[in-house]
């Protein structure tokens, strides 16, 4: 009877084994930090497209509006000179399309920011 247990020695096969298990995950962390790599590049990626496509639209929006107010502008002067029924009646139709415009204008741009905030959800999520 022994009064300590001990473990058998290692045998050189055992050895063998587990550098061979060591070399395997070894390899396998590469092949996913690779992995990840590319899915890190092409978030990045696409985190700068949507980046520029938010530039875009503020620009495209600044400059929607500042041309919904000069229209505005300018009807309210023509409004102020013209004296004809038929004229004024022209000139309110296109205020209520000018102000019909500018509210689609504005749904557009809310939509398709919160497509954005989804799409940019979705890529945090995946990461």
């Amino acid at each position: 009877m022994s009064l300590f247990k001990r473990m058998p020695k290692a045998k050189q096969s055992d050895l063998e084994i587990l550098k061979a298990e060591l070399v395997e995950l070894r390899n396998e962390l590469t092949k996913r930090t690779n992995a990840l790599s590319l899915v890190t590049a092409a978030t990045n990626g696409l985190d700068q497209k949507i980046a520029i496509i938010d530039n875009r639209l503020a620009a495209m929006t600044t400059e929607l509006s500042h041309q919904l107010h000069e229209l505005g502008r300018e009807i309210e002067t023509i409004s102020k000179t013209t004296q004809g029924s038929a004229s004024r009646e022209a000139l309110e139709q296109l205020k209520v399309n000018q102000t019909r415009i500018a509210n689609e204008q504005a749904r557009y741009e809310i939509a398709f920011r919160q497509d954005l905030a989804e799409i940019v959800e979705q890529l945090r999520k995946s990461r």
